[in-house]
């Protein structure tokens, strides 16, 4: 007569289970921190989104207020090697603007007032461009 034995080493032990368990619960508390931080990004995000509407909204009606400054900005012509030809033969054409600011006053996420500045250009002297001759500007070779 032949004798059956039952192969202890057919299963899983309880050991082997404890661990598989251990590792799917710090997997999922991995997951739930990642959901937590990915949700509160983007609330945050949606805060930052209405506030800055808001100061485009804001900046659209604020009016504009000049500067007691004004700039002349000139463009040089350059060598390939970065060196300029001369003080004034290198000026290519000046821009004299104006420096002015808006100020745009709106509501943080908290509710508390914050006021903004932005630093603009005014419109350009229209007397002071054209080439470092004098003469008007054409536009190049456009037709």
């Amino acid at each position: 007569m032949k004798i059956y034995r039952i192969h202890s080493g057919a299963g899983e032990s309880l050991v082997e289970v404890t661990v598989s368990a251990v590792i799917f619960l710090i997997m999922m508390a991995v997951l739930q921190g990642s959901i937590s931080f990915c949700t509160n990004a983007q609330h945050k995000s949606e805060e930052i989104r209405q506030e800055n509407a808001e100061i485009c909204r804001n900046l659209q009606s604020a009016s504009y207020i000049p500067g007691a400054e004004n700039m002349t900005y000139l463009f040089k012509a350059t060598t390939a090697d970065g060196e300029t030809p001369g003080a004034e033969a290198a000026v290519l054409f000046r821009i004299a603007v104006e420096l002015g600011t808006k100020e745009v006053t709106y509501l943080d996420a908290d509710g508390t007032p914050k006021t903004t500045t932005f630093y603009l250009f005014g419109a350009s002297d229209a007397k002071e461009t054209g080439d470092a001759d004098g003469t008007e500007d054409t536009g190049g070779d456009a037709p």
